[in-house]
């Protein structure tokens, strides 16, 4: 079964059941985590959509739910948020805008006029 790690995005193909201290070969990253299974949602009530699920708060490390079906890992891997602003702007022919220190931004807010 092909899948691609969370972690660091490597396409897996992988034979047999994923056990609990599966790990991907590349980067270490724990397979069997919420994050790679196939029930994960954000949007779901705890974060996923099998409701007989036990809740796990941490979703990237390693866990012993029994009903982990090995999912796609690598579609929910975030990037950040600038980036996606970047590509969504060359998208409608904008360049990409410089980084802004955070310290200039804020004093910037509340600098009297």
């Amino acid at each position: 079964m092909a899948t691609s790690c969370h972690g660091c995005g490597a396409v897996l193909d992988l034979d047999g059941p994923i056990g609990r201290r599966s790990v991907c070969p590349r980067c270490d990253a724990d397979l069997h985590a919420c994050i790679n299974c196939r029930f994960y949602e954000e949007s779901a009530p705890h974060e996923c959509r099998e409701p007989h699920a036990d809740h796990h708060v941490d979703k990237i490390a390693s866990n012993a739910c029994d009903l982990f079906r090995l999912g796609d890992g690598a579609s929910r891997r975030r990037g950040s948020s600038q980036a996606a602003r970047d590509r969504l702007g060359a998208l409608f022919g904008e360049a990409p805008r410089p980084l802004e220190n955070p310290r200039d931004a804020l004093e910037a807010l509340f600098r009297k006029k």
